[in-house]
């Protein structure tokens, strides 16, 4: 009788003990579950900040601030009402306008401060006919071409005598400063037969005085021949173009976001057509190669 009571009370113990355990395996499946969910929410909130990280930003929330000279007719001036006009301020209203963003065209007077401007953040992107060269490249970021030109020789319609470099030796030359022009130029020439302009106009106008201040000006070649037909400059381009150069909208360095979506809307607006448009109004023609 006493064995048949104690394998009763064993087998109670056993029957104990095994539900015990189960209750133990039920737990642990209980906990596992929720550091699954806070797994996968600690990754969505990952993917959110990720994707927060590649929108862009404007300097001013809802426009674009867009910058240039205004000295370089017919791409960024002034008209005689003393607003913006010419073709860039014309494709940047046009890209903020693809971007969901107000235009806002800004002219610094100097086309060597525009770098700066980008960079300390009072403009957006650089649209001023700013030529890509590897040297710009390492302070700022360039967006796809947006239009390709050249420059040329441009003297005074008396001269007969200037052609090509070799023709230069002793003869003063008028750049902007601060451009592509001004370094090709040094190439050939010295600094004591350098003039430097903030304006071409101011510069074509020189030459066209006669030669007493210059004898040779180098300049775009649209430029060039839009002053003459404005303004009747005594003045002519000889030559053929001195170079091929690939003109691109700037940002700060390393804002990816903003220059991935300049990039977009430029391509749109070139898909779509109205690029062509906007050059044929400028030039009669597409520049974009």
């Amino acid at each position: 009788m006493k064995k048949y009571y104690l394998s009763i009370l064993l087998g109670i113990l056993l029957i104990g003990l095994l539900a015990a355990c189960g209750d133990s395996g039920e737990t642990e499946d209980a906990t596992a579950e929720p550091e699954k969910e806070e797994a996968v929410s600690e990754e969505e909130g990952a993917s959110e900040e990720e994707e927060e990280s590649d929108s862009f930003t404007t300097i001013e929330e809802g426009k674009l601030t867009f910058g240039s000279s205004g000295l370089y007719k017919p791409f960024n001036y002034e008209d005689l009402d003393g607003n913006e006009t010419g073709f860039e301020v014309d494709l940047g209203n046009a890209l903020a306008e693809e971007m969901g963003l107000e235009p806002n065209p800004v002219f610094t007077q100097d086309f060597g401060a525009l770098l700066e401007e980008v960079n300390t953040d009072r403009i957006d992107v650089i649209l001023g006919s700013l030529t890509i060269t590897d040297e710009r490249a390492e302070v700022v970021d360039f967006s796809r071409p947006y239009y390709t030109s050249g420059p040329l020789f441009y003297v005074h319609k008396d001269t007969d005598d200037i052609e090509t470099w070799d023709d230069l030796e002793g003869k003063q030359v008028g750049v902007i400063g601060n451009s592509v022009y001004e370094d090709t130029v040094l190439e050939h020439i010295t600094e004591d037969y350098l003039s430097t302009y903030q304006s071409d106009t101011v510069a074509l106008q020189d030459l066209s005085a006669g030669t007493d201040r210059l004898h040779m000006v180098l300049t775009d070649k649209i430029v060039g021949l839009v002053q003459i037909d404005e303004n009747n400059l005594d003045i002519k381009p000889v030559g053929d173009l001195i170079l091929e150069e690939k003109i691109g909208a700037a940002v700060r360095k390393g804002n990816q976001p903003l220059l991935d979506e300049i990039n977009r809307a430029l391509d749109e607006l070139i898909n779509n057509g109205t690029y062509e448009e906007i050059s044929n109004k400028w030039f009669g023609e597409n520049i974009l190669e």
